[in-house]
């Protein structure tokens, strides 16, 4: 996999975790989470508010990988600022979505919380928007991006916002909806929660923001981080 390369790619890497391959239920679970006919992911109406913060941010940082880059809508807008993009996502479906909306586009089947099929220090940052809270092990995840990252690379990473006064309304109000055990959500991070795993991980945190609606009720937060 060369990531620099803009010439059309579609690789398959084994998709294993910790060692073992993906059982039959995992990957119905990351395969059916773009199965369901109302809502599709790559109608979120805040990716391009995601991917302007990342610009503004990390600047016209040149290798990027879009960690869990979905049917690549992100993936896409990252790329027209004339970064070279690579995005990656286990889910089958979805790279074939992002493939054809984008035929030259570089993109990998390979899962987030597994190794990565790069090379250590390839990337100049590494997004990753609404991601992690799917993941059975976000502290591979965040090493792996550590691995991958060049000294002083930059993180981005965004997933759903959980503080005190919003948690209480949502015991109060949507707990059995919120916390289905059935849904796609299978992490919750306050934003201290986060920061300490990307701490703990070898990252020292550069920022951090908020998207969508208002305090207390944000729907995501964004974490800016540096390689340390």
């Amino acid at each position: 996999m060369r990531s620099g390369n803009k010439a059309p790619a579609y690789v398959d890497a084994p998709l294993f975790h910790n060692g073992n391959p993906r059982t039959p239920i995992e990957r119905s679970y990351y395969e059916g989470y773009w199965r369901v006919p109302v809502a599709p992911p790559e109608e979120d109406p805040l990716t391009e508010e995601r991917a302007r913060r990342f610009a503004a941010l990390c600047g016209s940082q040149a290798a990027v990988l879009d960690l869990g880059c979905g049917s690549g809508r992100g993936t896409r807008l990252l790329d027209a600022s004339g970064r070279q993009v690579v995005g990656l996502d286990i889910s089958r479906e979805a790279l074939g979505r992002a493939r054809q909306v984008d035929r030259k586009g570089v993109y990998v089947q390979a899962a987030c919380d597994a190794p990565l099929p790069f090379d250590s220090n390839t990337f100049d940052a590494v997004y990753s928007a609404e991601v992690i809270e799917h993941l059975l092990d976000p502290r591979a995840m965040v090493s792996e991006c550590r691995r991958v990252l060049k000294p002083g690379g930059i993180l981005f990473l965004t997933t759903p916002y959980h503080g005190l006064i919003k948690n209480l309304i949502v015991v109060a109000a949507a707990f059995e909806r919120h916390f289905d055990p059935t849904g796609p959500h299978i992490r919750f991070f306050t934003a201290n929660s986060l920061c300490r795993l990307l701490v703990s991980c070898g990252f020292a945190i550069r920022q951090i923001s908020y998207l969508g609606r208002f305090w207390p009720v944000w729907m995501n937060m964004a974490v800016c981080a540096r390689k340390v």
